[in-house]
């Protein structure tokens, strides 16, 4: 992947689901790297954009409305970053309840059973974990962690509290969600394009990396671009990704995800998982290009 000087990340999570920083912290982190923009993405919840829309504005960085869909796509998993749209048109309004509501339900049903089976130390209810994130409506296992950290029952996230807990299992997943009657396999990828699409804003494909071989039904559903800089991203793929987006005129998007020190991730112990700098975001004229909304 090129070298080029990263003006903004457009792939952020935050505390408001699964992220290492709340928005105000993700702000002022960009503001120090130079960035000039910065948009939050978290899965399947808006809860956090007015938050950041504030910090952007208090470290005079440009943003707008962004989401990370989690959908299903002829039975794979896609995720499909949302810009620009608004949040309170209906069928928006009922995708982000039910996107929040999926993972809501099976954080408090593994968090209800880890007790029962005592692999989760107690400490807390579950209603603790609602009232420390009062403007929350996305509950995942950070969030858990984050009131037993609080309370001092955990200190350390993967081995003691999340393997035991909240790691996902194929088998495990399935009966969770016949419990709670959905998942996201229910949400399908061309009904998240048309709902963002209607609700005024442009949907892009996040971390496209195998799935070259469906740029032309995506495109064809009404994709209007694809992440070009990840860390997941082959260097192949970006080259094949960028082509795209220039052969069609389509966005260009990328970002840190929960990579680089925007995700989190200032270290690493094995020099494989690095995160290069320039996977971790767009270069001005790319992001401007979806600012101004030039391409539709």
């Amino acid at each position: 992947m090129e070298q080029v000087r990263i003006f903004a990340s457009c792939h952020n999570h935050s505390t408001f689901s699964d992220g290492e920083y709340t928005p105000e912290v993700l702000a002022r982190i960009a503001k120090n790297m130079g960035h000039g923009g910065i948009i939050l993405t978290d899965h399947d919840t808006v809860a956090g954009v007015p938050f950041m829309k504030e910090a952007a504005e208090k470290y005079g960085l440009k943003t707008m409305m962004g989401c990370e869909f989690s959908t299903c796509y002829n039975g794979r998993g896609f995720h499909l970053c949302g810009f620009d749209f608004d949040p309170e048109y209906p069928e928006m309004r009922e995708l982000l309840i039910k996107g929040s509501m999926i993972q809501t339900k099976r954080t408090e049903i593994m968090f209800h059973e880890g007790l029962e089976r005592g692999s989760l130390r107690e400490g807390i209810t579950w209603q603790d974990v609602l009232d420390d994130h009062p403007h929350h409506t996305y509950f995942c296992n950070n969030e858990v962690f984050a009131s037993m950290l609080k309370r001092g029952i955990y200190d350390e996230y993967d081995e003691k509290f999340l393997y035991p807990n909240f790691a996902h299992e194929s088998e495990n997943e399935k009966r969770i969600a016949s419990i709670i009657g959905m998942s996201y396999d229910d949400i399908h990828t061309e009904d998240v394009v048309r709902i963002i699409k209607a609700a005024g804003g442009v949907p892009v494909i996040a971390h496209p990396h195998g799935r070259a071989n469906f740029v032309d039904e995506l495109i064809g559903i009404g994709v209007m671009g694809f992440e070009t800089r990840h860390s997941m991203l082959t260097p192949e793929e970006h080259v094949f990704f960028e082509k795209v987006c220039e052969e069609h005129g389509l966005y260009k998007m990328g970002g840190a995800d929960h990579e680089n020190v925007l995700g989190g991730l200032m270290t690493f112990p094995d020099p494989s998982y690095d995160c290069p700098y320039e996977h971790s975001g767009v270069t001005e004229e790319d992001f401007m290009t979806l600012y101004e909304r030039r391409l539709g």
